[in-house]
């Protein structure tokens, strides 16, 4: 006698859910609209122009700017930069074609959304991550150090370096990248080639070019 009541009160539970959490990603798609728009300059006001509401509306379903914000980061690394970019580790390729293409993404992509690029590192302190730029090079590096450390005890040599190899050329490339996006000294598609070449030189040893 006493469950339809029980059933109705966890449906209705379950639609406010689902309703709230529909809401929720409405305001970081338009949060992703605005910073797209503004990069690192992007304020809350952007936000709310964009979704077309005001700030308190926003404010229920978000602590505040920073836990918005946070949600917006979290959306640009699991759709946006590490989609890009561990879809060029294909173990299929040779050692060259593999880093040449996975370099060639990441700068690309710094290119066709630079104010992205801008507002991740402008923001990369909030949110639980705690440095969103720091766990994004970790997780590329992980993953290229992981395939490097195969290929290298395939090879009879040390697996433990493939570690440090991917760290350096990960970081090699974000800080040149970082760079560049503000001072473009060459074009990116050469800017893709130094990079693959300085990259390569450091693996050569271990990993000779087909």
């Amino acid at each position: 006698m006493t469950s339809s009541p029980v059933k109705t009160s966890d449906g209705r539970s379950e639609r406010w859910r689902a309703h709230k959490e529909a809401r929720r990603q409405e305001f970081v798609d338009a949060a992703l609209t605005a910073v797209r728009a503004k990069g690192a300059a992007v304020r809350l006001d952007d936000v709310c122009a964009v979704a077309k509401v005001s700030k308190s509306v926003i404010y229920r379903h978000f602590r505040d700017k920073d836990d918005l914000f946070a949600a917006v980061l979290e959306q640009i690394a699991a759709e946006v930069f590490l989609p890009r970019i561990a879809s060029q580790l294909d173990p299929d390729l040779d050692d060259w074609a593999m880093l040449r293409a996975a370099i060639g993404a990441y700068v690309a992509l710094v290119s066709e959304e630079p104010q992205l690029y801008r507002f991740v590192f402008a923001y990369s302190g909030v949110g639980e991550r705690g440095d969103f730029v720091g766990s994004m090079e970790s997780a590329i590096a992980q993953a290229l150090g992981s395939m490097m450390a195969e290929r290298l005890g395939a090879a009879g040599l040390r697996p433990g370096a493939g570690e440090p190899m991917a760290y350096a050329m990960v970081g090699m490339v974000q800080l040149a990248t970082h760079r560049w996006v503000d001072h473009p000294t060459v074009g990116a598609d050469e800017l893709v080639e130094l990079l693959s070449d300085v990259a390569w030189q450091g693996l050569a040893g271990a990993l000779p070019r087909p």
